[in-house]
């Protein structure tokens, strides 16, 4: 079996991120990765998200500069990855954001599961504390994605 790598145009690529409902957001503070998944909706060229206070939180104010990275396979040789950067945007619960803090949760819901795994927390033993959600969006500026076909 050998396998052709292809590129990915634009369209497909955004195309891909709309049917997606999950992937990868790597996010980087004082010269440290650090990778988390995420449950997302993509409508245009914005990825629409949401999370509880932590770590990508907190690094993503720090530095916006972020990626998502979604990822399928159906086969060891047959495959589609893609890549979106982009800047992060926090969508606050005051004014000046309500619109936007709106239309991200709109987008959002239409899938039954949108709000996990960002609504969890791990389990230590102690009380969950009701927390505000915190939406936020990743602006894509550049993208690009590959697939991988099989050759009989």
């Amino acid at each position: 079996m050998s396998v052709t790598i292809k590129e990915m145009n634009t369209d497909d690529c955004f195309d891909m991120l709309r049917h997606a409902k999950t992937g990868i957001l790597a996010c980087s503070h004082e010269n440290k990765p650090y990778l988390v998944p995420i449950s997302f909706a993509c409508e245009e060229r914005k990825i629409y998200a949401f999370s509880l206070e932590g770590k990508k939180i907190d690094w993503m104010r720090a530095n916006p500069h972020v990626c998502v990275l979604v990822h399928e396979h159906t086969s060891r040789g047959s495959w589609r990855s893609v890549i979106a950067s982009g800047r992060f945007e926090e969508f606050p619960d005051k004014d000046g954001f309500a619109s936007e803090r709106q239309h991200a949760w709109s987008v959002l819901q239409k899938d039954s599961g949108w709000w996990e795994p960002g609504a969890l927390t791990p389990e230590d033993g102690t009380a969950a504390k009701p927390r505000e959600p915190i939406f936020f969006g990743v602006w894509v500026e550049e993208i690009s994605g590959r697939h991988g076909v099989e050759a009989i």
